[in-house]
């Protein structure tokens, strides 16, 4: 036992951490000789090349990959054997800028700007978001094509007409939004919307997902989303709120009410995440104690009876049928309910993985002492070995002395507290709070029954 806990953590040792500095890259992402130049972010990586196009668009489904040039088998919005995104009529730049906003500043903008004297396109990428802002400006009227998004999950076309509350599969005129999703809840989408109220002008959208797009004489502004097709990273992206973009089922709905409560807590922290989630994690808690005092009662009182239920186990090992009608009486005399503790350690599940989509999708922007941000995985594992100690602790005091239960428990319980190693800072945090406080609810409970604390003696 000793040694493959020993061993499983020298293996998360040995593991980078997760961290991934943003920066310009040249890279022959398409392999035809001449390399394209590759903003890379913690969220996305997207290549231009010499004509202002973008040639790659890979989204990281975990967050801070490090493709290291090699984009072969990373997910690409950009479709293959089409027009590429960003394709503008009559354009021929002569010159290219690629530059960062500030270069020692990991949140800095990345730009990329193309000339050829007289009209400018330009693409501000933000490292923190997967949205591109894109800022044409022309003397002449112009045509801006542009397609998405890749894949094989035959993505729907969505055209939003100005005046219209559903969107439609395709469509010209003056339209809210472009966009195009995977048929699947998950998965990818991307969408075209104007940076001010004035609505795009669309010649053309149609079926096999291509956009033509009316740049008049001075110029257009455009914001472009391409990521996970999921209703928190929409949200923070600002995308969520148009009319048809995403229709959350009743899990999303949960999310989008925690998700509330996170950013309330986070106004009332004074601008503190980490301060939020404690609030929230204690929020939870408290409306979860009655639950969770049944649960840990019933755990102890099962404990309790340990003795007695060994004794008719030996004595009817023969007789399973009057092995369970004993059972039964045994449960009755002390008031037990066997499944009393299950459903509540049921419903933390469902709360733990709604946190977890909430906050590996949420940009929080903000770090933690020697975390640099709540959305990664904590470097240094100080945490997930923190949750260890703290889950010991949690199955010590649910044995109540009975050795069997403690060996099985550490088992069981420490497979699943290396999975957090790869969770989110944020999360972990809340499920580390909550477990603590479990486990001084436990405390107490065990002293009022008399339970003992230790094993006893062989």
């Amino acid at each position: 036992m000793k040694r493959w806990f020993w061993t499983s953590l020298a293996l998360f040792a040995l593991t980078p951490a997760f961290a991934l500095t943003p920066e310009w890259r040249d890279v022959d992402v398409n392999k035809d000789g001449k390399p394209e130049k590759v903003a890379v972010t913690n969220l996305a990586d997207i290549a231009f090349n010499e004509q202002g196009q973008i040639v790659g668009w890979y989204i990281k489904t975990v967050r801070a990959t490090d493709f290291k040039g090699n984009y072969d088998r990373a997910p690409n919005l950009v479709r293959a054997g089409q027009t590429l995104p960003g394709t503008l009529s009559d354009f021929t730049p002569t010159s290219q800028e690629f530059s960062r906003q500030e270069p020692n500043n990991p949140d800095a903008d990345f730009i990329a700007r193309f000339s050829d004297g007289e009209t400018t396109f330009a693409y501000t990428v933000h490292p923190r978001f997967l949205t591109i802002d894109l800022d044409i400006q022309s003397p002449t009227p112009r045509k801006l094509v542009w397609t998405g998004i890749g894949g094989t999950d035959n993505p729907i076309t969505k055209w939003l007409g100005q005046g219209n509350n559903q969107p439609l599969n395709a469509g010209q005129g003056p339209a809210v939004y472009v966009g195009w999703q995977t048929q699947k809840g998950a998965g990818f989408a991307m969408f075209l919307k104007p940076q001010n109220p004035t609505p795009i002008s669309l010649t053309q959208l149609n079926g096999a997902g291509v956009a033509e797009v009316q740049v008049p004489a001075g110029g257009l502004k455009l914001k472009v989303y391409g990521g996970a097709n999921e209703l928190v990273r929409l949200n923070v992206e600002g995308f969520y709120q148009l009319p048809g973009v995403f229709q959350p089922n009743i899990w999303g709905q949960i999310s989008l009410g925690l998700l509330w409560l996170l950013e309330e807590a986070h106004k009332l922290a004074g601008g503190s995440w980490v301060l939020a989630i404690v609030l929230i994690t204690i929020l939870i808690r408290l409306l979860m104690w009655p639950l969770m005092h049944q649960q840990f009662k019933s755990m102890a009182e099962m404990q309790k009876i340990q003795p007695l239920m060994k004794k008719i186990q030996e004595k009817y090992k023969d007789n399973k049928e009057k092995q369970q009608e004993e059972m039964m009486k045994l449960y009755q005399e002390h008031k037990i309910n066997p499944l009393g503790g299950c459903f509540p350690l049921l419903l933390q599940m469902p709360i733990l993985f709604l946190m977890y989509k909430i906050m590996v999708g949420y940009e929080f922007g903000q770090g933690f002492l020697w975390i640099r941000d709540l959305a990664l995985p904590d470097p240094l594992y100080i945490l997930p070995i923190l949750y260890i100690f703290v889950l010991l602790a949690s199955t010590w005091l649910s044995a109540a002395g009975n050795k069997d239960a403690l060996r099985q428990g550490i088992l069981i319980n420490l497979v699943f507290a290396f999975i957090l190693f790869s969770f989110p800072a944020g999360v972990t945090i809340y499920w580390l709070l909550s477990t603590l406080i479990s486990v001084g609810q436990q405390w107490f409970i065990n002293k009022q029954l008399g339970l003992p604390m230790y094993p006893a003696k062989s």
